[in-house]
């Protein structure tokens, strides 16, 4: 008789939810990555920024230059802000899903420890049958006379 554990559906879908939280934990991860590439754009852009203007200083620069170039950078500031935020709150569904994934892996291997459980109880009884089995073959030898003497 082969093995069988008696809660391969609950664990199928015990996998299944893990897959999904775990795809979902990595979607949060891109959008964290995403989000800091581009505030680090951003740092770039403003660094680049300065260092022409300094440049630009030195041959010459106009009112109205240094004033879009003011404009501009205090742009650049803003949407770090802004994207800062967004990072913030986007460290917080990571983390969130970080926990809702390491729940889904523990129901997983909890499951997964009780069929081992069961499949080692399985190889002690059918070791035991077979062994019982030989036994009773043996047995059965030693007490039937031996027809071919």
């Amino acid at each position: 008789m082969a093995f069988r554990f008696t809660l391969d559906v609950l664990q199928r879908l015990r996998q299944s939810q893990e897959r999904q939280q775990e795809m979902l934990l990595q979607q949060a991860h891109h959008c964290v990555l995403r989000l800091q590439r581009q505030i680090e754009d951003i740092e770039a852009q403003v660094t680049g920024r300065l260092v022409r203007e300094a440049q630009n200083l030195k041959s010459g620069l106009s009112a109205a230059e240094l004033q879009f170039g003011l404009l501009c950078r205090s742009r650049l500031r803003e949407r770090r802000h802004a994207l800062e935020k967004e990072l913030s709150e986007a460290l917080a569904v990571h983390t969130a899903r970080a926990e809702m994934f390491r729940e889904a892996r523990r129901k997983r291997e909890a499951i997964e420890t009780l069929r081992q459980r069961q499949f080692q109880v399985y190889c002690r009884e059918s070791a035991r049958r077979d062994q019982r089995q030989l036994d009773d073959l043996f047995l059965l030898r030693r007490r039937s006379p031996d027809v071919c003497r």
